[in-house]
């Protein structure tokens, strides 16, 4: 039964292997083909004429051969370039082919590969850096983004003020109301926290209540505002059955000296003001300022 000619020009189109073969086919046959073309026109039976019809059809026949090869081939150089563009800097170029034989087959499925791997490790990046119920970052995000900052800072010589806080008693919350609530009391502060952000602040769940919150280029009078706007709208939240004023955070803020010290250092001395917060009495800011930032020092 004979095929259709589509039928034969698909099945051509889908098989490297019948196309290799009809490339190293014709050109091995080339010389052979241009001898009979030759000898049958009648032209002179010599040896010399017949000698360069043989050489000449040989290396139109490599030639054909080559660029034939190449036009197969060229769809791996450019799978090739995609795979160490996106291992050098993780841009994903888009490659695709219109060709439906092994190598097209090839070529799509490395794109669609690389394509679905690069939205795996990005969703891998960000849980590994992402509070999942807070939807702020983590400590260590925290400790890699802050030290980028902090190194800004200090370059260009801004102010870099630390924002560290304790939900007061969330303990106590859990033990009398259930792990559920207290999740929901987390859920909320996360909200808080977003929404008093400016889009260049930098906060970060670092502990079970405890957060941090980096503030790029604000003194200790901003930082202060923030904080209290934090507290209050903190305490001024219902959660659950937990009615306002039970929820409650204790503050330490510190403006820092980005070109002195370190995130952790600068993260130490908030902290140290948080306690000293906590020991007040709780849903209350207390602040300090590095030596080399204020006029004079700040003694607490």
């Amino acid at each position: 039964m004979n095929l259709p000619r589509s039928a034969v020009l698909d099945k051509f189109g889908s098989s490297l292997t019948l196309k290799i073969f009809s490339i190293c086919f014709t050109s091995t046959h080339l010389p052979l083909l241009a001898l009979v073309a030759y000898l049958t026109i009648g032209y002179k039976t010599s040896t010399f004429p017949i000698l360069i019809v043989a050489v000449m059809a040989t290396l139109l026949g490599t030639a054909f051969c080559l660029w034939s090869v190449w036009l197969l081939l060229r769809p791996l150089h450019a799978v090739t370039k995609t795979v160490q563009a996106y291992r050098e800097s993780g841009a994903v170029p888009a490659i695709s082919s219109r060709r439906s034989d092994e190598i097209g087959t090839v070529v799509n499925a490395i794109s669609t590969l690389i394509a679905e791997l690069h939205a795996t490790l990005s969703q891998l990046r960000r849980q590994a850096t992402t509070d999942v119920l807070t939807g702020l970052g983590n400590r260590r995000w925290l400790r890699d983004i802050g030290t980028s900052e902090l190194q800004r800072s200090a370059r260009e010589g801004d102010a870099l003020s630390v924002i560290v806080f304790d939900l007061d008693h969330f303990k106590k919350i859990n033990d009398e109301h259930g792990h559920e609530v207290g999740d929901q009391v987390l859920v909320m502060t996360g909200a808080v926290i977003q929404h008093n952000m400016r889009p260049y602040d930098i906060a970060a769940r670092i502990g079970g209540e405890e957060f941090c919150i980096l503030l790029p280029r604000t003194d200790i009078a901003q930082a202060l505002k923030i904080a209290e706007r934090l507290r209050g709208e903190l305490a001024a939240r219902a959660v659950a059955m937990l009615p306002p004023g039970r929820v409650t955070a204790s503050f330490g803020v510190y403006r820092g000296d980005p070109s002195r010290e370190t995130l952790k250092a600068m993260m130490m001395a908030a902290d140290r003001k948080l306690y000293m917060a906590k020991n007040a009495g709780r849903n209350t800011v207390h602040w300090d300022v590095a030596e080399a930032c204020s006029p004079e020092p700040v003694r607490r």
